[in-house]
């Protein structure tokens, strides 16, 4: 259960990005960048300061960040401009579809069973996001191409947590992260001319490092460190409590409106959240620690053939 507790602390603590993003006036994609730059910068430094410039090996898995950077950059332009096609609103409910598609994939290819908790209390977290997302906007101008943006972005996000899940446990989670930084990084740049304003004030910096270097490098380990333990299943799921907690800070912090519809979509996520915390045995209670699924060693692979 620890593990999963972990997980939900780390969501929660995303809350705050919103809080500082709001505070700023970047573009969303000179946000990414900098935030993405930022994280890399720090994960570098701390390598080479410390030493163990090692630490950034990657070994024969490394390949995989070819996908993953520029996939996790591709999350973020979809969920930016499902924004811009709709609403904040529309955005937030299709980026949150992730875990029904993960609670659909990780059987398949993962030594994972399909999770009855998540099963069960997904279709009530999902009611509670959509109280939130619209609760927040009052409503929202719903498009069919922000919607197909939108989930192609979820279904992009679920395969990219399968793949971290299969090579999680062979590679070290520091060269790792910087890696797949460095191949958004250079994802993003060959966008970044059309990104309006891109250096930010001096005021502007410390939040900019603040975003890099906690929410992303930091925040980046902690999660891959957390992947070894808990199931993509229950990761995905915990998750929903992100914009939770952006909700209850924004109240906090900004004064922002609550709304009897934010806080019933809020009641319903957590506690969802709360009885997928308890029930949801950690990974090595499914056997996977051993990476094997329990009754055999059937699971189809994503990545076999490459590291074969």
């Amino acid at each position: 259960m620890r593990w999963n507790l972990g997980v939900a602390a780390l969501a929660s603590s995303w809350g705050f990005i919103w809080i500082i993003a709001d505070h700023l006036s970047l573009g969303a994609i000179s946000l990414v960048f900098w935030r993405i730059g930022l994280g890399a910068l720090a994960l570098g430094i701390g390598a080479v300061a410390s030493g163990r410039r090692d630490l950034l090996r990657l070994g024969k898995t490394g390949r995989w960040t070819l996908l993953l950077g520029p996939g996790l950059a591709l999350i973020w332009f979809c969920n930016f401009e499902t924004m811009k096609l709709s609403s904040v609103a529309v955005g937030v409910l299709t980026a949150y579809t992730s875990p029904i598609f993960l609670a659909l994939l990780a059987p398949l290819f993962l030594p994972e069973r399909l999770s009855r908790a998540v099963l069960i209390f997904l279709p009530i977290a999902l009611g509670g996001i959509t109280l939130i997302a619209f609760g927040n906007e009052g409503g929202a101008h719903v498009r069919p191409l922000a919607i197909v943006v939108g989930v192609g972005g979820a279904v992009v996000l679920a395969f990219l947590v399968i793949i971290q899940k299969h090579i999680v446990r062979e590679v070290n989670p520091i060269g790792l992260s910087f890696w797949i930084d460095v191949f958004a990084l250079v994802a993003l740049a060959a966008v970044l001319p059309f990104a309006g304003r891109v250096l930010p004030s001096a005021s502007e910096f410390g939040f900019l490092a603040i975003l890099g270097v906690i929410f992303t490098a930091v925040s980046g380990l902690i999660w891959l460190t957390l992947l070894r333990h808990v199931t993509a299943q229950a990761m995905g799921f915990l998750s929903y409590l992100e914009p939770v907690s952006a909700s209850l800070l924004a109240w906090l912090i900004l004064g922002q409106k609550l709304g009897l519809a934010v806080a019933a979509g809020g009641a319903l996520v957590l506690a969802a959240g709360l009885i997928v915390i308890l029930a949801e045995p950690a990974e090595s209670a499914v056997g996977e620690v051993a990476g094997l699924p329990q009754g055999g060693d059937q699971a189809p692979t994503l990545v076999g053939a490459i590291d074969d």
